[in-house]
């Protein structure tokens, strides 16, 4: 008296059906994460090189600024130093396309300034051309709605 078990249609397949599914899920995620992780290796390119340039930029305003502080200080030896206290001396340096590191500087005496010859105004990153996004996307033709 051996009964076969019987088992529901549903049964049949089950396991191979769920494997393929933990396995197109696992695939999707592993994709995912490695397009995540590609975009942020780009952005993080990104700001290391405009991190770069900023730092570039600012170490030769300083030298600029250095320059400046020695013709003010030969101006204050010489006595001609008071002259140029009604003026206010700026510069640009390139920084990368479309942005430049303005520096302004107003000279100021030495005792007013603990010993320093000038003081930074305006030391910043200003854009010098005018954005344009690259990307558009036609939402809504004006045209059809007429």
């Amino acid at each position: 008296m051996n009964k076969k078990k019987t088992f529901p249609i549903t049964n049949a397949g089950t396991a191979s059906v769920l494997t393929v599914f933990v396995v197109l899920a696992m695939v999707a995620f592993a994709l995912l994460a490695y397009m995540s992780a590609r975009r942020g290796a780009g952005y993080s390119r990104q700001f290391t090189e405009e991190a770069q340039a900023w730092q570039e930029a600012k170490a030769r305003a300083f030298e600029k600024i250095a320059s400046i502080d020695q013709e003010f200080y030969e101006a204050y030896e010489n006595g001609t130093f008071p002259e140029l206290l009604q003026e206010e001396y700026g510069f640009s340096i390139p920084l990368e396309k479309g942005k430049e590191l303005q520096v302004t500087l107003v000279p100021v005496l030495p005792a007013e300034n603990q010993g320093h010859f000038y003081r930074i105004t305006s030391f910043q990153e200003v854009h010098t051309e005018e954005w344009e996004g690259s990307n558009s996307l036609n939402l809504l033709d004006p045209d059809e709605l007429t």
